[in-house]
């Protein structure tokens, strides 16, 4: 809903799901500008599916395709939709809503998995919609479609992990560090509380070889620490070349290491592999003197090692992440703001987790023109390729402004440029603005608007001009324009700041408005952004998102 609000002007909104089985429509979430609204819009979101007597949803999920409704009236299932209205709302609750029909363009957009399911429906209303708006929001609900589908998808995976207690505790104590040495040590324990075998140990692929090496081990003597097992060689070589689990079986003797199993005194052992698709990351052993692996215990392992080599996986990957994160910290991140004549700025850029980069970018800088540029944005998504993205999307629009002082110019060639290179998922709201002597020119690509505070006391929000970047290759954008004065401050930030969370409730905007009323003007810029991170990391016990904060002053 919260991203709906930002990218288009709305009366209201809501996202609706179908119980099938009970063949009833809920909204999971709406919002409504006036409680008007709410009264006329609420009334018809919880309803039996009728496609009998469709409204504007069921309308849409039959046709599977989005309804943009520009007058009711003028639609050929009106007559049967006030008909429904007047048979299950009060007569004065049916009049007011038909009212709000008649008065309000109407779009209705199926939300589908990326296997054809119907996830939900996007209703929307305003005053009125245009054709920009449809394309918009069926790009919106593709989005949309992808990220509930894998929300359910990794839901359905945390639910399994619950299955068992012992494999779930293990899961608990395997993620708690994303050092290497760390989680190796971990598996070990792990494998043992899992199995209950009192012999573990664990070898790891080398890249450059056809070996096995134990990186860590409980229970083995010092001469199979030290040894490498060639892949191939024997059952644990046998399970590193195919993949396959094994459990020890005497018809199977003869192909054992026997001086391996003479030297631990195994009366059973099984081998796991562990590896994700074709990367093997190397192989879990579980044995004992007394205790027997039987199937069961495979069964538990092989769930457990599939954990476990996400967690290599996942370590590696951390490894490489801090490795670009150098690059990034050396190279990518700018700087400190830079001293710009005649205006004052202050600065707080915070990735999630304390990275060295994220999602969100930033930039000011003066232009050949001699005017002074603003930017901010937020790469959707997470991780150090996102860091990437967004440090190219700055070096575009920067590179852009050398030549070109219209921020509509420059957002649309930079659009155009990041279409083609950007993953299919990944889209980028950000808003540029243009400081001259006594004006402010910006275009707004689905960003949370900026704040202008005049010293005069008013107000003038910065809002959009036209879609995220990366959306639509052919998205036409407009600059807008408004005075800039001695005295006046603009403000910038990303969502990090208004979602960060605390008991399920966000910051959120009135928040924030009251303290840009309150300080906005009597604060110097610097003094403002760090007085708005305070805040934000009381509200919040842990901020789990980028955030940046910008203020820039026009010196008296």
């Amino acid at each position: 809903m919260a991203q709906l609000r930002r990218a288009f002007d709305l009366t209201g909104c809501a996202f609706l799901m179908v119980d099938w089985e009970e063949r009833y429509i809920r909204p999971a979430a709406a919002w409504f500008s006036t409680p008007s609204v709410g009264d006329a819009f609420g009334a018809v979101l919880s309803r039996p599916y009728d496609p009998e007597r469709p409204g504007i949803t069921e309308a849409a999920i039959e046709r599977r395709a989005p309804l943009l409704v520009s007058g009711i009236e003028e639609w050929p299932g009106a007559p049967r939709l006030r008909r429904r209205l007047d048979e299950e709302l009060p007569p004065e609750q049916a009049r007011h809503t038909w009212e709000w029909y008649v008065t309000s363009s109407l779009l209705s957009v199926p939300v589908q998995a990326p296997d054809g399911r119907i996830l939900g429906v996007l209703a929307m209303s305003s005053n009125a919609f245009t054709d920009d708006d449809l394309r918009g929001a069926e790009v919106f609900a593709n989005l949309a479609g992808i990220a509930l589908d894998r929300s359910e998808l990794l839901h359905r995976e945390e639910l399994r992990s619950h299955d068992e207690l012992l494999l779930n505790q293990a899961v608990r104590e395997l993620g708690r560090s994303l050092e290497l040495d760390d989680v190796y040590r971990a598996i070990v324990a792990q494998a043992a509380a899992v199995s209950g075998m009192t012999k573990v140990m664990l070898t790891r692929q080398e890249p450059a070889s056809r070996e096995l090496r134990v990186v860590h081990a409980q229970g083995v003597s010092d001469r199979v620490r030290r040894e490498r097992f060639a892949v191939g060689e024997g059952m644990i070589g046998r399970v590193a070349a195919t993949g396959e689990p094994y459990v020890s079986r005497d018809a199977d003797r003869d192909q054992f290491l026997a001086w391996a199993v003479e030297e631990e005194g195994f009366r059973s052992f099984a081998h796991i592999p562990l590896s994700i698709g074709p990367r093997v990351f190397g192989v879990l052993t579980v044995g004992d003197e007394q205790r027997v692996c039987d199937d069961a215990v495979l069964a538990r392992m092989v769930a457990f090692g599939r954990f476990a080599a996400g967690m290599i996986a996942n370590a590696l990957d951390f490894q490489r992440e801090r490795r670009v994160a150098l690059a990034l910290t050396q190279g990518f991140i700018p700087g400190p703001l830079p001293e710009l004549e005649g205006f004052d700025a202050g600065l707080v850029y915070a990735p999630s987790g304390h990275a060295a980069g994220g999602g969100d970018l930033f930039g000011l800088w003066r232009m050949p023109s001699g005017s002074v540029a603003l930017l901010v944005g937020d790469v959707s998504g997470k991780g150090i390729e996102v860091a990437a993205i967004s440090a190219m999307v700055r070096f575009f629009i920067e590179a852009r402004t050398w030549d070109a002082t219209d921020p509509a110019e420059v957002i649309q060639q930079t659009n155009a440029l990041l279409r083609r290179r950007l993953p299919g998922t990944t889209f980028v709201p950000v808003v540029m603005a243009v400081l001259d002597a006594d004006t402010i020119s910006w275009c707004n690509a689905g960003h949370t608007p900026p704040v202008l505070l005049p010293a005069d006391g008013s107000r003038v929000d910065l809002r959009g001009t036209g879609l995220p970047l990366g959306v639509d290759e052919d998205a036409v954008y407009t600059s807008a324009e408004t005075a800039l004065k001695p005295g006046d401050v603009v403000f910038a930030c990303t969502d990090g700041l208004t979602e960060a969370r605390r008991d399920g409730r966000q910051f959120g905007d009135e928040r924030l408005d009251a303290l840009l009323a309150e300080h906005g003007r009597t604060l110097e810029p610097d003094a403002l952004v760090h007085l708005l991170q305070r805040e934000a990391e009381a509200w919040a016990p842990s901020l789990d998102d980028d955030m940046v904060i910008l203020a820039l002053r026009r010196q008296p």
